[in-house]
């Protein structure tokens, strides 16, 4: 299958199937919890309040630096979370220049320092199986949503 960018929807519409009382979901159409309503969304969000959970797929966009970044930021003025726990995922589509992911990189190995993130990196480029990457990827993140959520 070509088209990685369905793998967002797939993801999402499967990551909204956790959502409770007690732990909130957002797609890729609503803000991050913690921004103001005009700021960062995510591709997909599980929050409980004390723990975020967040998906960020590469599947067309180029910049992934920003998509690791806005957690930063996040971090940074509103403190919100005990703990960020990223997922960020690399499809074949991902066409970007190399320096775009090498910047994600550094900005994580800076982050690590005053941010409490965990930063799991599912680099899928070189996988052609539609199916296997969506299971694997929703395996990684379920094993997540049980430890953190259960």
């Amino acid at each position: 299958m070509n088209n990685w960018s369905k793998l967002e929807k797939d993801l999402v519409d499967w990551l909204s199937n956790f959502s409770n009382e007690n732990l909130q979901f957002r797609n890729s159409f609503q803000t991050i919890v913690g921004f103001p309503s005009d700021g960062f969304r995510s591709d997909g969000m599980l929050t409980d309040g004390n723990v975020l959970l967040a998906i960020e797929v590469e599947a067309g966009q180029t910049h992934p630096d920003t998509n690791v970044g806005k957690y930063w930021l996040l971090h940074s003025q509103i403190k919100k979370y005990r703990k960020i726990i990223l997922f960020h995922v690399y499809t074949p589509k991902f066409k970007s220049y190399p320096w775009r992911k090498r910047l994600g990189e550094f900005y994580i190995d800076r982050m690590r320092g005053e941010v409490p993130i965990e930063y799991i990196q599912m680099d899928m480029r070189n996988v052609q199986e539609y199916d296997e990457v969506l299971f694997e990827v929703q395996t990684a993140i379920q094993g997540h949503i049980l430890k953190e959520f259960a």
